[in-house]
């Protein structure tokens, strides 16, 4: 009697290689959904998701100087620093009469100054020698019709304390003097996306 008759026949060794293959696919098919998952919101986190648009310069630095202590000089001659502001939301602006992306920018500075008035304080420091002083005085007052406080370091060292490769740069700070985001470059601060991007920030807080 032949004892085999109603054994299954052996599985071939292609049929097993198959399905191994099936196995690890699903298995790296499943690892790089869950690796997408967990790296999206890292693309997208923090301020960087509003890095679009007018705004899409904006980015974070790993390990931003800090706020700094400089002395400055406003209108009236009369000496301050950063320190003042600490406890209010800042938008710190670096520019100079002689940086035509600064003086294009500037009224949409004071727009968005004047649409988050009592929540931001934008502030400008001016970079100009002490013999473009009062122009720049003039020029500020003007471009930004009144809105805007004039501060001044003649020795523009403050662009060296706040690491800027160029002007205009604008800082955006917290509370408590921390730096959260910057962008260099001129933009429209008063578009939609500087709007999304400072009422983000005021959410966070």
């Amino acid at each position: 009697m032949d004892t085999n008759a109603n054994s299954a026949p052996p599985q071939k060794p292609w049929a097993m290689w198959a399905a191994l293959t099936l196995v690890a696919a699903g298995a790296i098919a499943v690892l790089y959904v869950l690796f997408a998952a967990a790296s999206k919101p890292e693309t997208e986190a923090g301020l960087t998701r509003f890095a679009r648009g007018d705004m899409q310069r904006l980015y974070v630095m790993e390990a931003p100087p800090a706020l700094p202590t400089r002395t400055l000089r406003n209108a009236q001659g009369a000496e301050t620093t950063m320190a003042a502001y600490q406890g209010e939301v800042v938008v710190l602006n670096l520019w100079a009469t002689w940086c035509a992306p600064c003086m294009e920018e500037m009224p949409s500075l004071a727009a968005l100054q004047r649409n988050f008035e009592g929540r931001v304080r934008v502030i400008p420091i001016s970079v100009d020698s002490e013999g473009d002083r009062a122009k720049a005085i003039s020029e500020l007052a003007r471009l930004s019709d009144g809105s805007l406080p004039f501060l001044q370091d003649m020795t523009r060292g403050v662009l060296f304390d706040l690491q800027a490769a160029g002007m205009p740069v604008t800082i955006i700070y917290d509370r408590q003097g921390q730096e959260l985001a910057r962008l260099a470059g001129g933009a429209d601060w008063s578009s939609e996306d500087a709007t999304r991007l400072i009422e983000g920030v005021l959410a966070e807080e």
